[in-house]
This record gives structure tokens, sequence and C-alpha cells, in this order.
């Protein structure tokens, strides 16, 4: 019997030992944060010291989720019956009892924040390494920056969140009041780089119509080169790097993942899968403050945070077409036929299959070592 549906989690290509955003740092305090991830209930809240606990959001006795109750110190209390249990995840009160039993515990997951996102390790608790913690958003805090940031909660898989970032062609016809025109798709030069578990999709495009953001706030007034570059970094991380120059100026091909030219911007993705079909999505835009003149700076925020808006249609009108094709499998798109601009889409879900072979070949052979000969 095929092992298709043994574990529903997989059916979604969601990676278990890896650090995914859980919330922006700003939005964690005291006071408990329910969230789902990768089908599991989470609660996230700060402690006195500032560190972030994350703990199942589940009581262990009658399953209310903890997010319900209220904090006691550095500990949550059940809102049901008063279990109290600790940062790491220990009942250290359970009423009417002197000590309580050994079933009254909930998970903990390991938690760090890094440029202003909250990670959390989902996997194999002993595995999560710090230093394999995303650290691409550099420009995210740097004051001589202007950084636009969100989060979009969407109603589809994570992977077509992904599509749409590494196929950018689609600025031609989603965006094309700011940043997109149609040469963005007719006359651009695509390259598809795989590095390792890494894939980068680079687009070309020499002496264009510059598309109305690069009119209003660089001052295009004639033809331009421009140049797109995406990288994805498992499991689902996106970074996008924007650049443009007069016509005949464009950058060489080994800037184009780190250079902006003479105006341009760099866009930071952190995509967790809440579930098969729906997705916390965190972004920023970030591009040098003196390029944006203060009296248009309202305008360029309101346009910023109106871009993922419109991806956001697309997409979820996407997922409600795919959850009506029999064909369909794990909440996917499933495509007829490819087109060029799809080689980095499935170079992308080649990595994603392997890696999750790889995890379930390693879950498979520590459940065989550990079961009774």
């Amino acid at each position: 019997m095929s092992d298709r549906h043994e574990d529903p989690r997989s059916d979604g290509m969601m990676l278990r030992n890896h650090w995914y955003v859980a919330a922006w740092s700003a939005d964690i305090g005291e006071t408990p944060v329910a969230r789902v991830l990768l089908g599991e209930m989470v609660v996230l809240y700060r402690c006195a010291d500032g560190a972030v606990a994350a703990l199942e959001d589940r009581c262990p006795h009658r399953n209310l989720p903890l997010s319900e109750g209220r904090r006691v110190g550095d500990s949550i209390e059940c809102g049901y019956h008063g279990l109290v249990f600790d940062a790491g995840g220990r009942c250290r009160h359970l009423p009417g009892a002197e000590t309580p039993p050994d079933w009254a515990r909930v998970r903990h997951y390991p938690a760090i924040e890094r440029q202003g996102w909250v990670l959390i390790w989902m996997g194999d608790a002993d595995a999560a390494d710090p230093a394999a913690a995303p650290d691409f958003a550099v420009h995210r805090d740097d004051p001589d920056w202007l950084t636009v940031s969100g989060y979009t909660y969407a109603k589809c898989g994570y992977r077509l969140v992904l599509d749409n970032l590494l196929d950018l062609s689609h600025l031609a016809y989603v965006h094309s009041s700011t940043t997109g025109n149609a040469a963005l798709a007719e006359k651009a030069h695509i390259a598809c780089a795989v590095d390792g578990d890494r894939v980068c999709v680079t687009r070309w495009m020499e002496n264009i119509d510059a598309a109305p953001a690069f009119v209003e706030y660089a001052g295009y007034g004639g033809a331009i080169d421009r140049w797109q570059a995406s990288e994805f970094m498992p499991p689902s991380y996106i970074h996008v790097n924007s650049g443009t120059e007069t016509a005949g100026k464009g950058a060489p091909a080994d800037r184009r993942l780190s250079d902006q030219g003479r105006w341009g911007f760099v866009v930071y993705h952190g995509l967790s899968p809440e579930t098969e079909r729906t997705t916390h999505q965190f972004w920023s835009v970030s591009l040098p403050a003196a390029w944006v003149d203060p009296a248009k700076h309202d305008t360029f925020v309101a346009q910023m945070k109106n871009i993922p808006a419109e991806d956001l249609a697309v997409y979820e009108a996407q997922q409600r077409a795919i959850d009506l094709d029999p064909d369909a499998f794990g909440g996917d798109a499933n495509p007829r036929g490819t087109i060029a601009a799809d080689e980095g889409l499935m170079a992308m879900r080649r990595i994603l299959r392997r890696l999750q072979g790889n995890e379930r070949r390693h879950r498979d052979a520590t459940q065989t070592a550990g079961a009774p000969s």
C-alpha cells in the first residue's frame, strides 16, 4: 500500500528540520500569541529576560489552547483547570496535587530572533542549530535604508507564493501600475542556476521602457536596462534584488543579485506554512532612503504595501481552482505543460522533494533503531 497519506503533514511538502518565521519580533510581548505552523498549534510569548518562549498550544489535560489562559511570571496558566506550564513546557503546578504527573507537559520548540524575525524550529529539537538560521535580510535594520515591512495571511499553499516570487514576469500583469510593464515579460533574458539547495533565477532586460515606479522615483525619462534576481533558500525563503541603469550601463551578471544600480530595491520573504493550503507570509522591501523623495514617502509606502495584496488575489484564486481539480495533489499546482519561466519553479520543487525524502528516511531510520528487537 502506498504511504502517500502516511503522514498528512507531509503531503504539502512541509519540511520539519528547518527554521521558520513564526512572527515579527515586535509582535511578541508578554501577551500570549497563538499561531498554527506546519499544522501544529503553537503559543509564543516573551519572558522577563527578553527571550521568546514557544510551546505547544494545547493543554495535555482537556486540550484547551494555552493561549486562552494567562501568564504567571514566565509560565502560562491553562484557563480551564489552572495547570501551570513553564517556558520549557513542564507543568509546575496542578491545583490540588502535590506533584504534577509525568504526562503533564507540552512540547517546547526552539526559538531565536534574527533581523526582526522570531524563528522557530519545528523538527527535532536536538538538531536545531542557530548557525543555520537565515541572515540574508542585511539591509532591513540599516538606518540609511528605507524599509517597508508587513505580514500577509494567504489562503493558499506556500509553494504558490514561492512560484510568484521566482517568476517575476507576473509584474507585467499584476503590478503594471507600479513596478511592472510589458517588457518584463516580452523582452527578458532568463537564466536559472542551482547551487546545492539554492535556486537563483535572473532576468535581464536591455533598452526597455521604465515601469511607472521607476519613472516616478528614479526620474527616468528614456530607455533603461533592468535586472531582477530571485534566490530561493530552503525551506521557504526568497531574496529578490531589482536594479536599473540608463540603457547601456546595466550591471554585470555577477552583480545582479546584490547591485541595485541607479535605482532599485531588495525584497525579503519568509514563508511559513500554516497548513497544506494556508501560509504566513512575512515580507520587507528595502532601498536606500535617499532614493525616495520625502514628499513621496507616504505614496511609496502605500504602493509597496499594496503589491502583496495584488499578489494575494492571484494565488488565492489559484488555490480555489486547484482545490476543485481532482488530479491535483497536496494542494499544489497541476500544470498541463511548462514554459521557459517555469525552470526555477521546477528546480525549487525538486529540492523540496529531495529534502523531504531525506527527512523521511532519517525519521524511518530513527524509528527502526528505537524499535524493540
